[in-house]
């Protein structure tokens, strides 16, 4: 109900519009009757109502010195002129004061209700606006407590009464997210269920803890609470699991929620929200889709998940093997050793899964394996691994990945297959006609229809040498045969070679031996 003051000086017409129209069914109440603009303005001061509607001629102060007074000092109250007179200096005065409407009398109830109920939805507009506006002020706040400033006292004073009395902590709730969900979404559910845990904490009951919840700067549901010095702490788990209740009945989700410590000092806030969210990413490691779970059952953990170890030869031999089985023996034997244990570094998961996929994706560009290039074309990237909500998401995620790794080994072997047979042919071109000085890049692509660059490329991998470098190596080694040969002249085995130019051959001869080919075959009739 909006309140509303009625300004009048003629009190039969003053009672009449009070007790007459059905205020109540348009979302009205009467907050006061009085006869001069001077009892309006007490009335304000004391106890401001939402709207005032007001006669313009009155004595002491009239409707016109009393608008002007709301439009100065109270702007966010509505005020309806009604007057007798059709002044059009009034109607000015009226619109520069900010005036709401204008009604003339006499009015009847019909009119009335038509200018009332657009007033109540103005007023209900406005309302949403300031409830958002306040909302997000509270939560402005709340976060810069979470991050560790905006410790004013009187912030604190306002959001928790009796703070001295008590201790403060943060709860932070997880919904089981979707696979198919996108992240506006997931955003939208998170501010569902905020929204619903909120109404269920203003609900009119008493509550033992005081918090209000809102998705932070992370998007968390989180809230800062406060509890009673002798308040329990198996009363706060339960009272915890009873929201979580009212949210599933609500809203299908299953809630997770982490608690941090209690403390009487609220600048542990920032402290309590990182305990909390560890607490929280413990749903990882645990099959509860719905729990509690406090940072002191944390802090006693002695499992020492930094020891846990892959095996990167056992998964690269298996990718390159084709076998699936040890494959996934190996990934889900590492994860296995993560689950039901109780992790301080609650992301301890996403960075072991992590440098499993770095790990890999580098050893496969050994292979002509490209891992980027592979998964942008499945619509993957390395950041979707810590998007996977449970270990076995993970788990699923990299075998995917590495299957696909195992697809493109698969392709790249048979390739290699027919580029080594494609290599050896061209050799043995070579090796038969090495002789002919018709012999090169464009005679061979010729014979086995490819291009010149590609033959090139191919008869470097495949022999680790150039083609002219092998060619020329094979007439050399042909040409110190036929030195021996003392009856054949050097431009007649230059010639046979192919060489047409024969200081090129000697050239040639002399910077692979460090001596002429003459000078060898003094060597060798000298040695022979």
């Amino acid at each position: 109900m909006y309140r509303l003051l009625i300004v009048e000086d003629e009190r039969a017409i003053a009672h009449g519009i009070a007790n007459s129209i059905p205020w109540e069914k348009w979302g009205f109440c009467i907050a006061g009757v009085c006869s001069n603009g001077e009892e309006a303005v007490e009335i304000i001061r004391q106890d401001k109502p939402d709207l005032v509607l007001s006669d313009i001629r009155m004595p002491k102060m009239d409707g016109i010195a009393l608008m002007q007074y709301l439009n100065e000092n109270y702007p966010e109250i509505s005020i309806i002129i009604l007057s007798g007179y059709n002044d059009f200096e009034y109607l000015k005065m009226s619109i520069r004061n900010n005036v709401a409407e204008y009604l003339l009398k006499p009015t009847d109830v019909d009119e009335f209700e038509i200018v009332f109920k657009k007033m109540k939805l103005r007023l209900d507009e406005e309302a949403a606006r300031k409830r958002e506006q306040d909302s997000i002020r509270r939560d402005r706040v709340m976060n810069a407590l979470l991050k560790g400033y905006g410790y004013d006292e009187e912030v604190m004073e306002n959001e928790f009464e009796k703070l001295a009395d008590g201790r403060l902590g943060v709860v932070v709730f997880q919904p089981e997210a979707s696979e198919c969900q996108d992240s506006r979404s997931f955003y939208q559910q998170q501010l569902k269920i905020a929204e619903t845990l909120n109404r269920r904490l203003e609900d009119g009951e008493e509550h033992p803890v005081q918090a209000r919840f809102f998705c932070n700067f992370e998007e968390e549901i989180t809230a800062i609470i406060y509890v009673e010095e002798d308040f329990e702490e198996e009363e706060l788990e339960n009272y915890i699991r009873t929201l979580g209740d009212a949210v599933r009945q609500e809203t299908g989700a299953e809630l997770f929620a982490g608690i941090s410590n209690l403390y009487p000092d609220y600048r542990m806030i920032p402290q309590c929200y990182e305990q909390s969210k560890c607490c929280v990413g413990q749903r990882l490691y645990r099959q509860d889709k719905q729990g509690t779970f406090f940072f002191r059952q944390i802090r006693d953990t002695e499992f020492d998940y930094y020891q846990i170890a892959f095996d990167e030869e056992k998964i690269m031999y298996s990718i390159l093997n084709c076998d699936r089985a040890a494959l996934t023996e190996e990934i889900e034997g590492t994860f296995t050793r993560l689950r039901n244990q109780t992790v301080k570094d609650y992301d301890y998961a996403n960075w072991l899964g992590l440098e499993i996929l770095l790990v890999i994706s580098r050893k496969m560009l050994k292979y002509q394996v490209r891992p980027e290039k592979i998964m942008n074309e499945h619509g993957c990237t390395y950041s979707d691994l810590s998007k996977k909500q449970t270990l076995e998401d993970k788990q699923e995620f990299l075998l995917k990945i590495f299957g696909l790794f195992m697809e493109e080994c698969q392709i790249q072997q048979a390739g290699n297959t027919k580029t080594r047979e494609l290599a050896r042919k061209i050799r043995t071109i070579v090796d038969e006609e090495y002789m002919s000085n018709s012999i090169s890049l464009e005679y061979i692509a010729e014979k086995v229809h490819k291009n010149t660059a590609y033959i090139s490329k191919i008869f470097k991998d495949e022999f680790e040498c150039n083609f002219s470098a092998y060619v020329t190596g094979k007439r050399l080694e042909k040409s110190r045969l036929l030195l021996e040969n003392a009856e054949l002249k050097i431009y007649e085995i230059s010639q046979q070679l192919g060489w047409a130019d024969v200081s090129n051959y000697i050239k040639v001869f002399k910077k692979k031996y460090g001596m002429s080919p003459d000078e060898y075959r003094k060597i060798l009739t000298k040695n022979g």
